[in-house]
C-alpha cells in the first residue's frame, strides 16, 4: 500500500469529526506500514501522569462516511522500509534532503496524533510541506504537551514559541523536546524529553476521569415523584388494601435538595386492637452539599450515621457530615504520599511487595512518583531494587499501612448531629425524647495507625467512644474499640472490643484471617439503650478464608456467645468450600457443629451441601439441603436486567419436615414503569399442598421534572436525565441508550414525555447515551453521548438535535476536471463571520463532507494552499442531507 491511501485516509478522518458548529476532528485511523516492521516485545512502561484531553465533542455533530478513491497514484517509494535499532520505520532521504514524509508536491494540512511513549496525547493540526518539512499548531502543541514538563520548561517552551501561530521542530531548540513525523503511523511523535525538563511520571497512576469536565451542567431545577404500588390476595380471604410507597426529591438551581419518604399501609394497633390503613412518613428534610470540601448538611428527619461502639436512634434537627467516598466513591488502595524515585541513568526497576514480585519496569532517566503504588489492607513491606545501565544496583525499603477503614491515608471524617430524639419504630417519627448530639471523628495517618473518637450524650445517658490500632511485625492489625458511659437508669458501664486481622499475598492468591471479642458491662447504655438492657455479656467471632487454588476456596468459622438471662452459652463451628467445576457448575459444601438454647435451634453435627449451576450471566439454578434443619430447595432465577422490555423470572420450592412451599415470580421493564407478579402455595405436607395460596402484584413508576422537560418513566433512586427531541425531529422518538434498532436502550419518548434516564449516580462522571428512531438522512443527531457529573438528586434536560443539523458532500475539482486532493481549508458562516471557523479537508477523490450545517444559511469555504474558496447554501426545508454534487473551482498556482 502506497501512502497516497494513508494520506487520503487521514485527510477523510479529518473531515469526518468537529467540535463545535460545523467542525470535525477526530483521531486518525492508526495504520501500519505496508511492509511488516518488526518490533521487540514490549517492556511495561510507567504511565506517563494525564495529559488534558482534547476538546471533547459538542452535542450535535456526527460524521459521514466517504468512499476512498485510490485512482490517482501518488508518488511511489521503491526503497524498502528499513528498520532502526528500536524497531521504528526509518524513512529515505528525499529530493529535498530530507527524509521523504509527503509523497505529493505541495503543501498538506492535516490533524493528526501527538503520540510520546505508546500514547496518543491528543490530536494537533500540522502541515506537511511541499519541500518535506512539517509545521505544526503552536496552540495545541503546548496544550497537550504541557503535563509532560515541568513548571520552568512550560515557561521555557512559552518563550519560545512566543508569537507564533506554527513552528517547525527546528524551533525548539534547547528546550530538550526533539520532535519527528512517521508517515507510517500517520503521527507527530515526541522522541526526546530531557530528563531534567520532564514533569514528574506516576508510575501506578489510575485514570478514574474524574477530573474529565462534563459536557453540559445539571438543570437548574429539579424533581421527581416515585410511587411504588403493591397490591396483594390471600386465597380465601380477599386483599387488604394496596400499600404505596412515595419518594419525593427536588433540587434547586442553588444546591438545596428537599427529599421525603412515606407509605401508605395497613397498620398493627399495639395491644391487639384492630388494623387501621394511613400515612407514615419516613423522613423529609433539606440537604445541602459542599462537594468540594466533601461535607454535607441536612436539616429535618436525620438518620444518624455511627462508629464502633455507638447506636442508632431517631432524631430531628440538623447535622453535618464530611466524608470523601460520598463525593469520591473511587476509592483507590494506594499509599497517597510523596514518594519518589529520581534515576540518573536509564534502568530496570523492580518493585517488590510483602515479599512478592509485583512488577518489574523499564525507566528512562528521570522522576517517578511511587506514591500510588496499590496496597494491600494491613501493612506492607515495600522493596524497591534499582538496577541502572552501568550495572549498578541500589536497594530502598520502607513499610506502609492501608487502613481498612474506609479512610484514604492522610484522610478525616466527622459527623454531627443535634436534635431531639424519637422513640417510635416503624411509624412517623414523634420527637418527644430528650434532645440529644451524637457524633464521631476519625483520622488516618501516612504511616501510623487511624484513632477514632465519638459521643453521645442526652440528659439522661451519655457515651465516650474510641477507636486505634496497633500494627505487628509480622504485618498484622490489632483493632482496640472501646466505650464508657453513664445514664441516669442504668448507672456507669462499659464496653470493649479486641479484634485481629492478618492477610497472607500468597503471589495472587490472597488468605484472610479475623478474630474478634467483644465484652459488654451489665449496666453499659447508649442513646438507643438508655436502660442499659445487654443479654450477652462476651462475644467471640473468628474466621479463616484460605484460597487453595484459583478455583477451590476454603472457610471456616467459630463463635461463642456468653448470655446472662439464664439460657446458658452458646457456640458454633463450621467449615465450608466452594470448587469451581468449570465456567458454569461449581459445588459447595460444609459441615458444622453447634450448641444453641433449645428455642433457638437444634444442635449437633450438621451439613450441608450444594450444586450450582450458571449456563450463563442471566441465568443461575442451585439444588441445595441442610440437615440441622432438615431443608431441600431448589431454586432458579433469570435475571431480565434494565433494558427495555427485558423479562425477569424465577421460582423456589422448599421442602421441610411439616411444611412443602413453591413461589414463581416474574418482572418487567416497561418504558414507563417496572412491574412485578409473584404467586405462593403452602401446605404442611405433598398432600396439603396448595392449601393456602397468596398473590400479589406490585408496579412502579416515575414522574421527573427538569427545566421545562418532563417525563414518565421508571423510579428513580437517585439522580437522572430526561431526553427529549428538537423540534425539527417532528416528533420522531429520542431513545436514552445506545441504539434502538439493536433494541439497546433504556426508554423512549413519547406522548407522556421525554425518555428518562433514571440510573445516574451523583457524583460520578458518566454517560448519556441516545439515538433518534428513524431520523432522515444526513441529520446530525451529534456524538451520540453527553458526558455528566450529577450533583446530588440532579436532573438533566438534554435536547436531542440541533439547529445546525444539516450535513453536506460533494466533489471538488478544478476548472480542468481534475479533483482537488487532499486540500485543506476553513469553512465560514457568512450571516456570523465572527464565529469560529472550522476546518475543511478533502481526500484524494476530491471528496469531501461536512456536518453540523444550519438550514437557510449560507456557507464559504476557503482553501489554504491553493488561494481560492467557494460557496453554497443549505435549502432552508432541508431534511438533512445536502448534495453539492460537482464544485468547481479557479487554482492559483
Amino acid at each position: 500500500m502506497t501512502r497516497h491511501v494513508l494520506l487520503a485516509a487521514a485527510a477523510w478522518g479529518a473531515i469526518a469529526a468537529g467540535t463545535a458548529n460545523a467542525q470535525v476532528a477526530v483521531p486518525l485511523p492508526r495504520t501500519t506500514p505496508s511492509i511488516p516492521v518488526p518490533r521487540p516485545a514490549p517492556t511495561p512502561v510507567p504511565a506517563p501522569a494525564p495529559a488534558q484531553s482534547a476538546p471533547a465533542p459538542v452535542p450535535g455533530q456526527t460524521s459521514v462516511p466517504l468512499p476512498v478513491d485510490t485512482s490517482t497514484p501518488a508518488r511511489t517509494r521503491e526503497t524498502p522500509v528499513a528498520v532502526d535499532a528500536d524497531g521504528r520505520a526509518v524513512i529515505p532521504i528525499g529530493k529535498h534532503g530530507r527524509p521523504d514524509i509527503n509523497p505529493y508536491d505541495r503543501d498538506v494540512d492535516m490533524t493528526v496524533p501527538l503520540m510520546y511513549r505508546e500514547r496518543s496525547l491528543g490530536d494537533v493540526a500540522v502541515q506537511l510541506t511541499h519541500d518535506d518539512r512539517f509545521f505544526l499548531e503552536a496552540a495545541d502543541f503546548q496544550r497537550l504537551i504541557r503535563p509532560m514538563l515541568r513548571k520552568e520548561a512550560q515557561e521555557d517552551l512559552a518563550d519560545r514559541l512566543q508569537g507564533k501561530t506554527r513552528f517547525s521542530s527546528e524551533d525548539l531548540g534547547p528546550t530538550g523536546v526533539g520532535l519527528d513525523y512517521d508517515p507510517s503511523t500517520l503521527s507527530v511523535v515526541v522522541v526526546r524529553i530531557d530528563p531534567s525538563q520532564r514533569a514528574v511520571e506516576s508510575l501506578f497512576g489510575i485514570d478514574t476521569r474524574e477530573d474529565e469536565a462534563p459536557d453540559i451542567p445539571a438543570a437548574d431545577f429539579a424533581a421527581y415523584l416515585n410511587v411504588n404500588v403493591a397490591q396483594s390476595y390471600v386465597w380465601g380471604d380477599g386483599a387488604p388494601p394496596p400499600s404505596i410507597a412515595l419518594d419525593f426529591a427536588t433540587r434547586f438551581g442553588g444546591g438545596t435538595v428537599i427529599e421525603a419518604s412515606g407509605d401508605f399501609s395497613e397498620r398493627n394497633q399495639f395491644g391487639g386492637g384492630s388494623s387501621e390503613y394511613g400515612f407514615d412518613r419516613n423522613f423529609i428534610r433539606a440537604v445541602y452539599d459542599e462537594p468540594e470540601a466533601f461535607r454535607r448538611w441536612f436539616a429535618g428527619d436525620l438518620q444518624p450515621e455511627f462508629r464502633g461502639q455507638q447506636s442508632f436512634v431517631r432524631m430531628g434537627g440538623a447535622g453535618v457530615t464530611r466524608q470523601r467516598r460520598r463525593f469520591n466513591d473511587i476509592r483507590s488502595s494506594v499509599l497517597q504520599a510523596n514518594r519518589q524515585l529520581i534515576l540518573e541513568r536509564d534502568s530496570s526497576v523492580r518493585i517488590i511487595r510483602n515479599g512478592v514480585l509485583y512488577r518489574e519496569l523499564r525507566l528512562d532517566a528521570g522522576a517517578y512518583d511511587f506514591s500510588q503504588l496499590p496496597l494491600v489492607s494491613g501493612s506492607n513491606d515495600v522493596q524497591i531494587e534499582v538496577r541502572d545501565s552501568s550495572g549498578a544496583v541500589q536497594n530502598l525499603a520502607y513499610q506502609s499501612y492501608l487502613d481498612p477503614i474506609d479512610l484514604e491515608p492522610g484522610d478525616y471524617e466527622y459527623a454531627a448531629y443535634l436534635g431531639p430524639t424519637s422513640r417510635t419504630f416503624g411509624r412517623s417519627p414523634v420527637y418527644d425524647g430528650p434532645v440529644a448530639f451524637t457524633g464521631f471523628f476519625r483520622k488516618a495517618f501516612l504511616d501510623r495507625p487511624s484513632i477514632g473518637v465519638g459521643l453521645q450524650a442526652s440528659k439522661h445517658v451519655q457515651t465516650v467512644t474510641g477507636q486505634t490500632q496497633f500494627i505487628l511485625s509480622n504485618g498484622g492489625r490489632i483493632l482496640l474499640d472501646g466505650a464508657g458511659s453513664n445514664s441516669t437508669r442504668a448507672g456507669q458501664g462499659g464496653a470493649i472490643g479486641v479484634s485481629y486481622d492478618q492477610l497472607f499475598d500468597r503471589g495472587g492468591l490472597i488468605d484472610s484471617f479475623t478474630i474478634r471479642a467483644d465484652y459488654t458491662s451489665p449496666r453499659f447504655a447508649s442513646l438507643g439503650n438508655e436502660e442499659g438492657r445487654n443479654p450477652v455479656k462476651l462475644s467471640v467471632n473468628a474466621q479463616y478464608s484460605y484460597a487453595w487454588s484459583t478455583r477451590l476456596t476454603l472457610f471456616g468459622s467459630a463463635s461463642y456467645l456468653n448470655n446472662r438471662d439464664g439460657r446458658g452459652d452458646s457456640y458454633r463451628i463450621g467449615l465450608s468450600s466452594n470448587y469451581r467445576l468449570d465456567r458454569r457448575w461449581s459445588v459447595r459444601g460444609g459441615v458444622e457443629y453447634s450448641r444453641l438454647p433449645a428455642a433457638f435451634g437444634r444442635n449437633g453435627i450438621g451439613f450441608n451441601v450444594g450444586l450450582v449451576f450458571t449456563p450463563s450471566i442471566r441465568d443461575r439454578a442451585e439444588l441445595r439441603h441442610e440437615s440441622v434443619t432438615e431443608t431441600t430447595q431448589l431454586s432458579y432465577t433469570r435475571y431480565g436486567g434494565n433494558r427495555l422490555g427485558s423479562v425477569g423470572l424465577g421460582a423456589v420450592v422448599t421442602h421441610r419436615p411439616d411444611a412443602l412451599s413453591a413461589e414463581g415470580f416474574a418482572d418487567y421493564t416497561g418504558n414507563r414503569f417496572d412491574a412485578s407478579v409473584s404467586h405462593a402455595s403452602f401446605g404442611q405436607s405433598f398432600g396439603a399442598f396448595g392449601q393456602e395460596n397468596v398473590s400479589s402484584l406490585r408496579v412502579g413508576t416515575a414522574l421527573a421534572f427538569a427545566d421545562g422537560a418532563f417525563g414518565i418513566g421508571r423510579r428513580i433512586p437517585d439522580a437522572f436525565a430526561i431526553l427529549h427531541p428538537h423540534p425539527n425531529l417532528d416528533g420522531r422518538s429520542v431513545a436514552a441508550g445506545q441504539s434502538i434498532s439493536n433494541n439497546d436502550f433504556l426508554s423512549k419518548s413519547g406522548a407522556l414525555g421525554g425518555a428518562v434516564n433514571n440510573f445516574l449516580t451523583s457524583y460520578v462522571t458518566q454517560s448519556i447515551q441516545y439515538d433518534v428512531e428513524d431520523a432522515p438522512v444526513g441529520y446530525d443527531i451529534g456524538p451520540g453521548v453527553v458526558r455528566v457529573r450529577p450533583p446530588y438528586r440532579g436532573g438533566y434536560s438534554v435536547r436531542v438535535g440541533t439547529d445546525a443539523f444539516a450535513s453536506a458532500t460533494g466533489t471538488l475539482r478544478d476548472t480542468a476536471g481534475k479533483p482537488v486532493s487532499l486540500a485543506g481549508g476553513r469553512i465560514i458562516r457568512l450571516d456570523a463571520p465572527d464565529e469560529e471557523p472550522v476546518p475543511f479537508f478533502t481526500n484524494s477523490a476530491g471528496r469531501f463532507a461536512i456536518s453540523n450545517l444550519r438550514a437557510a444559511t449560507r456557507y464559504r469555504v476557503e482553501l489554504f494552499a491553493q488561494q481560492t474558496s467557494f460557496e453554497f447554501d443549505v435549502p432552508a426545508d432541508t431534511t438533512g442531507l445536502v448534495d453539492l454534487k460537482m464544485v468547481s473551482v479557479a487554482i492559483v498556482q
